[in-house]
């Protein structure tokens, strides 16, 4: 009996929403919380297409000319990466010294 009661009030509480919550007396909205408006916003126009573009598609060559330039740094960061890797492995390196083994006793 006590898990349906629990059940009906969470249940009441997910279909009614939170709007109600605000409302509440010792709830409540806080002091500094704006009005409520009037009358509720109107629905964004998502049917509306935005006007046809004035400016042009790039060119086909100055787009491989940018496709180009970003290839090129993209390799040029790509081995700046791997040449700074490798000076801090290099840099590493003396710093780790493996343990000596001890000569096993017969």
């Amino acid at each position: 009996m006590r898990q349906s009661v629990s059940a009906i009030v969470a249940l009441a509480f997910a279909l009614g929403g939170c709007s109600f919550v605000a409302d509440v007396p010792l709830i409540g909205v806080p002091a500094n919380a704006p009005a409520r408006p009037e009358a509720p916003g109107a629905y964004l126009p998502v049917h509306d297409l935005p006007p046809p573009r004035q400016e042009e598609v790039l060119p086909v060559n100055d787009q491989k000319r940018i496709y180009d330039e970003l290839h090129a740094a993209r390799e040029k960061g790509k081995a700046t990466a791997a040449s700074d890797a490798a000076a801090i492995a290099a840099a590493e390196a003396p710093a780790k010294q493996p343990a000596k083994k001890k000569k096993a006793e017969k």
